[in-house]
Order: C-alpha cells, then sequence, then structure tokens
C-alpha cells in the first residue's frame, strides 16, 4: 500500500470556533486529494462542541462546492453563523 502524500493547509477560526478551540489558527496536514466534505469531517472531529456546532468552511477567501479539492497551501476559514443587531 502506498503512502499517501500530505499537504499542509492553514484553518484560521472566527467567533465560536475561536473559543472552542482556544486558537485563531492552526496547520493542518491532509492527504492529497481530499474534498472540502472531508476537510469538513474531520475539522469537527477536533471537538465535541464543534461537531454539533453549525459552520460554513471558506476556501481562500470563498465559499467552495461541493467536492473542491482542497491544494496544499490553501487558506480555510472556519465560518459559525454570526448574528447581528
Amino acid at each position: 500500500m502506498k503512502n499517501a502524500v500530505l499537504m499542509n493547509i492553514t484553518v484560521t477560526c472566527f467567533a465560536s470556533a475561536r473559543e472552542i478551540l482556544a486558537r485563531n489558527e492552526f496547520s493542518l496536514d491532509v492527504p492529497e486529494g481530499t474534498t472540502i466534505e472531508v476537510l469538513e469531517r474531520d475539522i469537527r472531529r477536533l471537538s465535541p462542541e464543534l461537531a454539533e456546532m453549525p459552520f460554513m468552511l471558506a476556501l481562500n477567501q470563498e465559499y467552495p462546492v461541493e467536492g473542491t479539492i482542497v491544494r496544499e497551501g490553501d487558506e480555510v476559514a472556519i465560518i459559525p453563523p454570526v448574528s447581528g443587531g
């Protein structure tokens, strides 16, 4: 079995995601060919609170379409729902 080639991406945390994970950003190694859906699943596994929280992922400052493949060096942001006043 071949070893998967890992890519490094930066994940930025906003609002309640930043509070839950207690950090503004972190690096994550993911296998080459990882889709945005797989990445979301992996991010949700970082914390029980995050697993239950609704959020969207932005990829390089845009909302990706289903099936988008994450690339080496991409910037991903965890965007929780925001309530305004």
